[in-house]
């Protein structure tokens, strides 16, 4: 028994940073020098992006099928379950919410990353203005109906925003314009563009 306590102080004393990163794995960090076909294989939670350029917006990557949306129509409406305040926000009106701005990577598993320093409404702020109480998940729905879940433990990180500029330009049409999702940590294809509804379940 002394000699197996005597290796673990010695195992401690020698790798200070085993124990704490049991259960936990540290961030990867990426650069210019990090090949593209590296980066688009990793899981965006352990990925340290910050050494990366940004993505110019001619350059930014798109998938799917894009879709027009009429601006003076458009809505951003937030209801569902436990909402007291359901919202139908005009471009103008999310636009003049308090807003903020954040590098965050998209990784498109296979295919593609984009950087980019992103500008919007965080989630959690939508949700108070909206007096969501409890609730489960919240769902985004696209104008073509397209649909992403995340769960309740998944919005209270604070990772989350409703996105209206990328480097400091509205999004193009092709990225999702008027206001897309951000989920920082979360592969792309979570990452509802031409955002219409949040539904909270």
């Amino acid at each position: 028994m002394k000699s197996m306590k005597a290796l673990l102080s010695l195992c401690l004393f020698l790798l200070p940073g085993l124990v704490l990163s049991v259960g936990a794995q540290e961030k990867v960090k990426v650069d210019s020098t990090t090949p593209a076909g590296k980066i688009i294989m990793m899981d965006p939670k352990f990925v340290d992006a910050s050494a990366l350029p940004l993505t110019s917006v001619e350059s930014l990557h798109s998938t799917g099928i894009p879709q027009s949306v009429d601006l003076p129509s458009w809505r951003l409406a937030i209801s569902g379950k436990g909402v007291t305040t359901p919202l139908s926000l005009t471009y103008s009106e999310l636009s003049k919410l308090p807003m903020v701005k954040k590098r965050v990577l998209l990784i498109c598993p296979d295919f593609f990353y984009d950087y980019l320093e992103w500008e919007g409404v965080p989630l959690q702020a939508l949700l108070e203005k909206a007096g969501v109480g409890d609730y489960a998940r919240v769902v985004f729905t696209s104008v073509d109906g397209y649909k992403a879940y995340f769960k309740k433990t998944e919005v209270q990180t604070g990772l989350i925003m409703v996105a209206l500029k990328g480097n400091g330009v509205s999004l193009p049409r092709a990225h999702g314009f008027p206001a897309r999702v951000v989920a920082e940590g979360v592969y792309g294809g979570r990452w509802v563009k031409y955002l219409t509804s949040i539904t909270v379940e």
